[in-house]
């Protein structure tokens, strides 16, 4: 563990036992970041809130290594996890187990979701009060529905808000889509309320940044880069193909079907014979019809990335739902893939990427696009040449630790 006097206690209100999600790599990353440039990690976690509906949790190996000390209020540890001893944990488990065997039954029911929910004054409180236990030079709230639990605070530090998603974006942007969501909806206002006692927020998205909170002195915000994995050596040559990349979420499942509905259609009547790998979980959970879309293989989990790069795979990001930061362009470059993206998946990188990611803003054009990357050998090895040291180049986080250091300099 770091050997320091300088300590950021990050406040939590989430479980952190999976890191294949967006906010597991980017708190991963901003981890990895606050440990380069010197800091001791604290976490403190909401004691109800960060549970959901179930009664125990763990931390994720990778991001425990970068951890020095949790502090979880009114749990136990047992068996590698967090144990919640709150009667009103255990409640919530028993609806769950219920909601389980209705759900097995074939009958329609919705898991409450916590996501962005606010929590009551009561567990900001007490969320405070482990805060102030030890002195910290910056003292970060991780989304902005946190932030209230800065207001609480009575030791002096630096607060903060890791604005992963700004959160009355994200609804907004789900009900012009007409797609249906199960997480707390809030307004610019309350929102910007939540995080009035910030001093410095960090920001995963590029573009967010450039107007949220409105009127923020940008000195005091900085973005934190996606940093996508290292991968090994990558095929140089194979049959050209399309390749889609993504988990589970509603972003990249909205992706995939349309895709699939409005542009693979388009490109197989010009091109029969051309052929579609997804890659991922989110294969899974696109609708049932399109399962059986001609020329696609469902890879599932794919543990080596790189047998499924290279010049002659092109990645596609074709997202029509996003806020923060698109993470699939950056590894599509990682892995020395010419990529065809939607502009709203470029936002969060604030034109950092320009020139090295083709963009169609059109079914068609998107279409066209591809088919001209399927019968250019030359254009998809331009693309792809260099173009991992130059993503690694682009998306280094030295300013975020200059940024850290700052801010730790200054008087709360």
């Amino acid at each position: 563990m770091t050997n320091t006097s300088k300590t950021i206690t990050l406040l939590v209100q989430r479980q952190l036992d999976a890191i294949t999600t967006g906010n597991g790599a980017f708190l991963e990353t901003f981890l990895r970041t606050a440990k380069a440039a010197g800091f001791r990690v604290r976490v403190v976690f909401a004691p109800w809130h960060a549970f959901g509906n179930r009664p125990f949790a763990s931390v994720h190996p990778r991001l425990l290594a970068l951890i020095d000390e949790i502090v979880w209020d009114g749990t136990v540890q047992a068996g590698g996890r967090y144990w919640s001893i709150s009667p009103r944990i255990w409640m919530r488990f028993g609806v769950r187990l219920v909601h389980e065997a209705m759900h097995r039954l074939g009958l329609k029911v919705q898991w409450r979701n916590y996501f962005g929910r606010p929590m009551s004054s009561a567990e900001n409180l007490r969320m405070a009060r482990a805060a102030d236990r030890s002195p910290s030079e910056l003292t970060i709230a991780e989304y902005s529905s946190v932030g209230p639990v800065l207001d609480q605070l009575r030791q002096p530090t630096r607060k903060g808000v890791f604005v992963h998603d700004v959160l009355w974006m994200r609804a907004k942007r789900y009900r012009e889509k007409g797609l249906a969501f199960d997480f707390y909806e809030t307004s610019e206002a309350e929102e910007c309320d939540w995080v009035k006692s910030a001093d410095f927020f960090v920001h995963a998205s590029a573009n967010e940044m450039e107007f949220f909170p409105p009127g923020f002195p940008k000195d005091h915000m900085v973005w934190l880069r996606p940093v996508p994995p290292e991968f090994g050596a990558l095929p140089s040559d194979g049959k050209a193909e399309v390749v889609f990349l993504g988990t589970t979420h509603a972003g990249n499942v909205d992706a995939l079907n349309h895709f699939l509905t409005d542009i693979w259609p388009l490109i197989l009547k010009r091109q029969p014979d051309a052929e579609l790998k997804v890659a991922g979980s989110v294969g899974d959970a696109i609708d049932p019809a399109l399962k059986k879309s001609p020329n696609m293989t469902l890879l599932g989990r794919v543990e080596k990335l790189e047998d499924i790069g290279g010049s002659h795979a092109i990645g596609i990001a074709p997202t029509r739902l996003a806020t923060g930061v698109s993470i699939k362009v950056a590894e599509y470059l990682m892995l020395g893939m010419p990529v065809v993206a939607y502009p709203l998946a470029m936002e969060g990188f604030g034109g950092r990427l320009d020139g090295m990611v083709d963009v169609a803003d059109t079914p068609e054009a998107f279409a066209d696009t591809v088919l001209h990357l399927l019968a250019d050998d030359a254009e998809r090895k331009r693309l792809s040449d260099g173009a991992p040291a130059r993503t690694r180049e682009i998306l280094s986080n030295q300013e975020v630790a200059d940024f850290l250091n700052a801010e730790a300099a200054l008087k709360p």
